[in-house]
């Protein structure tokens, strides 16, 4: 079943044929905002490995010189009976979505590590919220998609770093554009799509990041200087060697002795500057807060 071509913004189904996965199908050309494909098949498991195989390939290993350009990302669909396929599927970055009609067909999704629940006998307006959260999701993997693997052909040409090509890449774009107001953050399996201007400060834990937004935190797996080199110049500062502040939500500087320097966010939280960093934070944030305390 396909509902026009597929476009930029399209999206890609594939499933096993079964009631919930027809019933599904049949809700979305009342539901879905963009076109779609959805295709049938009897080895779901191929399907999973094909995915798999295609996008954890470096492009380099790309022979499909269509795939380099614009990639094909496939929602794997399932329901009670297939969804034991997708066992470690979201370790491996795979979308997914589980057709079911129970409490305990969500709890047995969340389990499994599925992307997203469909309830199908849920009201049309909360099945189409459902959709669109998916479609949300979907269209941020394919857009890191197509980041990473023309990424890693320019990472070749260059022949330098992924920290310097983003780099470049983002003081160039500030040059023409202006910075982005979003960014594309991996938490988990899933790609949240974040506005910068809400994320109040960053700080490092080893490997990972807690990202502080406005209305929660997101556990991130990057480096803080990755995540820096991606957000504006100058909107940010470094007040220690684990945490960068947005300079929009500082308050003030506190300093309690010689020691112990403080900046004060407008909720009220402080974070620790250290003794290196204390003039940095007194220039760079002068112009924001006026006087420290």
């Amino acid at each position: 079943m396909t509902q026009n071509a597929l476009s930029e913004h399209s999206v890609r189904f594939i499933a096993k044929a079964s009631t919930a996965i027809d019933k599904f199908a049949q809700s979305l050309p009342q539901l879905l905002p963009v076109s779609f494909e959805f295709d049938y098949t009897d080895d779901l498991q191929k399907v999973i490995i094909e995915q798999t195989t295609a996008f954890s390939a470096n492009c380099q290993d790309c022979s499909n010189d269509i795939l380099k350009l614009n990639p094909v990302l496939s929602v794997i669909v399932v329901d009670d009976t297939t969804m034991a396929e997708l066992t470690d599927v979201s370790a491996r970055g795979i979308l997914s979505v589980m057709c079911g009609w129970s409490n305990q067909d969500a709890i047995n999704a969340f389990e499994f590590g599925v992307s997203t629940y469909y309830s199908l006998e849920a009201s049309v307006s909360v099945r189409r919220k459902q959709l669109i959260k998916l479609i949300q999701q979907y269209q941020v993997r394919q857009d890191a998609l197509r980041w990473r693997l023309a990424s890693e052909q320019l990472i070749r040409q260059h022949a330098c770093s992924r920290s310097r090509l983003l780099s470049e890449l983002n003081h160039q774009k500030l040059q023409h554009t202006g910075p982005r107001q979003h960014i594309a953050l991996r938490c988990g399996a899933d790609w949240e799509y974040v506005d910068w201007q809400s994320i109040r400060y960053v700080e490092a834990a080893g490997d990972y990041m807690c990202v502080h937004t406005q209305e929660e935190t997101l556990i991130v797996r990057s480096t803080l200087t990755e995540l820096a080199q991606r957000l504006p110049e100058g909107a940010f500062t470094r007040v220690n060697r684990s945490i960068i502040v947005n300079t929009r939500y500082v308050k003030r500087l506190v300093q309690l002795n010689a020691r112990a320097n403080y900046v004060e966010l407008r909720d009220g939280s402080r974070l620790k500057i250290s003794r290196r960093l204390m003039p940095h934070c007194h220039r760079s944030l002068s112009a924001v807060i006026g006087n420290p305390a």
